[in-house]
């Protein structure tokens, strides 16, 4: 059984300008686990899960993804990139195209493979994510809901070895949030290895194997959502769970 971790980082910093956003920061991710961030804004979470897919270079520090330092040349970062997906608040969908075009699209510009493959994977990702009826339409004519299922299923047709979520359902409605943490519980329940950061605490509890909290750039506490949320050991920890959990 492989228990090497599949995203570790070491004593990462990050600078812009004056402003710490991480300060010294180490975390391990295990192959099939879900990890899930959680904290105040500005606390580092999303600058975390950015510079583990080389969106952000960390000031100093070592991340390395599956067994291979994130760093030099940028044909090997592409390449670990490559193993990565990743999905964002904004769906980024190209209006132009169709669901499945969008979903096919980047395999066959990265993967290199055929338009008849791609679009065989594409309408599988679109199943798996419960939005296969809606393959032939555009972007504008689908709820914000749909169109992040949509991009999610855009990141699964690559095949990745993790995915990363950054706050995935903070620009939907309330009633469409719902929709996308059931994918996102549904794919935990596949085994696949996930980093999710969220202010979803009901999701956290749910689907996360661990929970991290940040605050100030530092992870503050890690443990079990029962460890986290029911037996908070930190001040800080406490603190912010009061406030989060009397809305």
């Amino acid at each position: 059984m492989n228990v090497n971790p599949m995203i570790e980082v070491k004593n990462a910093y990050k600078y812009f300008d004056k402003v710490k956003a991480l300060n010294g920061v180490s975390l391990r991710v295990f192959p099939g686990k879900v990890v899930v961030i959680i904290g105040p804004s500005g606390s580092g979470k999303s600058t975390l899960l950015r510079c583990m897919n080389h969106m952000e270079v960390q000031t100093s520090g070592e991340i390395w993804v599956d067994g291979e330092h994130l760093q030099g040349d940028e044909k090997s970062i592409n390449r670990i990139r490559s193993e990565m997906g990743m999905v964002f608040q904004l769906f980024n969908l190209y209006p132009h195209l169709t669901v499945l075009e969008n979903v096919s699209l980047a395999q066959r510009i990265v993967k290199k493979i055929s338009r008849a493959e791609a679009k065989e994977n594409a309408m599988q990702q679109l199943v798996r994510v419960g939005i296969a009826e809606k393959a032939e339409v555009y972007p504008q004519q689908l709820s914000g809901g749909q169109q992040q299922r949509v991009a999610i299923a855009r990141a699964l047709a690559m095949k990745p070895k993790i995915m990363l979520f950054d706050e995935p359902t903070s620009a939907l409605d309330p009633e469409m949030i719902k929709e996308v943490l059931d994918v996102m519980l549904l794919l935990a329940k596949e085994g696949i290895t996930m980093v999710v950061v969220t202010h979803e605490m009901g999701f956290a509890r749910a689907a996360a194997d661990e929970v991290v909290f940040m605050d100030e750039g530092l992870i503050v506490e890690h443990g079990t959502p029962e460890q986290i949320f029911d037996h908070p050991v930190n001040l800080r920890t406490k603190q912010f769970l009061s406030q989060i959990l009397a809305h």
